[in-house]
């Protein structure tokens, strides 16, 4: 094992990222604002933040979800759970993600009001692909959900 083998980034955030998701397999997802301050600024990427220390992650999500959209989930339910190693210049960090499918209906995108970020649309899972500027780990999360049917189907 070499020095760096071993140098592992230190723990950065821990967030909850929504699954916003339609029954006809649409994501809502929000457009990051464009402040060079921010992380990703206009990027498209999944509705979510930061799990506040004590803070149980669904508890979080569903907070996150009232501040940002003014949205109160019927449901939230984890769906996968990520470590991401971001290489920062200055500071390499391990951010640990948790994504929770949150079912939506067009009534309910029709009431939320957008209080972060500079819109939100909702995406087919194959025009997400296309789009240039998408955090990669969300559009990760998002086809994993849209394929898990063919992804982690059992073996008979």
């Amino acid at each position: 094992m070499t020095a760096s083998d071993s140098d592992a980034p230190p723990p950065g955030r821990l967030c909850a990222a929504g699954l916003l998701v339609t029954p006809d397999g649409r994501y809502l997802m929000q457009l990051r604002d464009d402040k060079p301050r921010i992380f990703l600024p206009g990027h498209w990427g999944l509705f979510g933040g930061s799990i506040d220390p004590g803070e149980d992650a669904a508890a979080a999500m569903r907070r996150e979800l009232s501040e940002e959209l003014e949205f109160a989930a019927r449901s939230v339910r984890i769906f996968t759970d990520m470590t991401i190693g971001l290489p920062l210049p200055d500071a390499p960090r391990n951010d640990r993600l948790i994504f929770f499918e949150v079912p939506v209906e067009e009534a309910d995108i029709a009431r939320m009001v957008l209080h972060e970020g500079s819109a939100m649309r909702l995406f087919r899972p194959e025009a997400l692909t296309a789009e240039p500027r998408v955090a990669p780990w969300d559009l990760a999360a998002v086809l994993m959900h849209a394929r898990q049917a063919t992804l982690f189907r059992r073996k008979e």
